[in-house]
């Protein structure tokens, strides 16, 4: 028998018992994986469910709880930051987030934060009440590391949230848990960076401080006025830093095929290697390795005392 779903797919255990099945039949099909049981009383196909990603399981999550659950939630942290699409790294998803004025507390499913949220804050996507864009990364920035606060502010600012806001909010967390770690992150933050790689790759160069602080999306001509290419990242006018997320080369962006993208790439980096610049490439595996990735940048820029170069920016 098929059971009437929402728009989002769910299956809402007060609009189905009793006129379309039993409970009883209900708990069998959640039982035999026929249904996954994303929150009391609100249930998905469950092959469709598990082809989700986590954050998009977590999204059909909040939703099942805004439609079965307890009326009035505000929606919050990680969870609003699921109802945007608004990158993250590495969040933890394993519970719903919701922020009240009144006291806060933990279960198994939901995390409550207490603290009152301004009217202009508050929205609704797909059905949930969920804090705005610009409330969402200053509370998931709060209590992520340094690395974790900057990839969710830059994602913000790419989404053209407004910065200004942004301070206020900041001003108004005095007192809040981890209120330092966006007091210092957030001056930090702009919507240059394209990813999430780009902005992890900016957190880990900002971590040290013998680094220069690189440019960012910075376009470079060759001695005849010609752009040759806009570059993910410039250290000390003369080396050009890619995010290589390995994606372009497996031929899914676009219809280009991998090996003209290779090619391409080749081609792009020999022409800014014939005006000066050094050019360093790094992946995710780099990243993960502080002391690796800074070895590489360290051994790519020039000595302190060295002459300046005379690429064309």
């Amino acid at each position: 028998m098929d059971l009437p779903t929402d728009r989002h797919g769910l299956i809402l255990r007060r609009e189905t018992v009793g006129t379309h099945i039993t409970d009883e039949q209900l708990q069998r099909r959640v039982e035999g994986k026929a249904l996954y049981r994303l929150w009391p009383g609100a249930m998905a196909d469950f092959a469709t469910v598990d082809d989700l990603d986590a954050v998009e399981k977590h999204r059909l999550t909040v939703i099942a709880a805004a439609n079965a659950g307890r009326p009035g939630r505000l929606f919050s942290h990680v969870s609003a930051a699921a109802m945007h699409r608004l990158p993250m790294l590495w969040p933890d998803l394993s519970q719903v987030h919701v922020t009240s004025p009144k006291v806060g507390k933990r279960t198994k499913s939901i995390v409550k934060h207490q603290a009152a949220v301004e009217p202009q804050d508050v929205g609704v996507v797909d059905g949930a009440t969920v804090t705005s864009i610009e409330r969402t990364a200053c509370d998931v920035a709060r209590l992520g590391t340094s690395r974790q606060a900057l990839v969710v502010l830059d994602a913000a600012l790419r989404r053209d949230a407004d910065v200004e806001r942004m301070h206020r909010i900041l001003d108004s967390c005095r007192g809040f848990k981890g209120v330092e770690m966006l007091r210092r992150m957030l001056p930090q933050a702009n919507a240059l960076s394209e990813s999430v790689g780009e902005s992890l790759s900016r957190a880990v160069m900002l971590e040290s401080p013998d680094l220069p602080v690189p440019r960012q999306q910075v376009e470079l001509f060759d001695d005849r006025g010609t752009l040759i290419a806009r570059v993910d990242f410039l250290l000390a006018d003369r080396v050009v830093g890619e995010f290589d997320g390995m994606v372009k080369y497996n031929g899914t962006i676009g219809d280009k095929p991998a090996w003209k993208t290779v090619v391409d790439e080749k081609i792009r980096e020999d022409r800014l290697r014939a005006e000066g610049y050094t050019v360093i490439r790094w992946t995710w595996q780099d990243l993960a390795d502080k002391s690796r990735f800074h070895a590489m940048l360290k051994k790519a820029l020039p000595p302190p005392d060295a002459d300046s170069p005379t690429p064309i920016p």
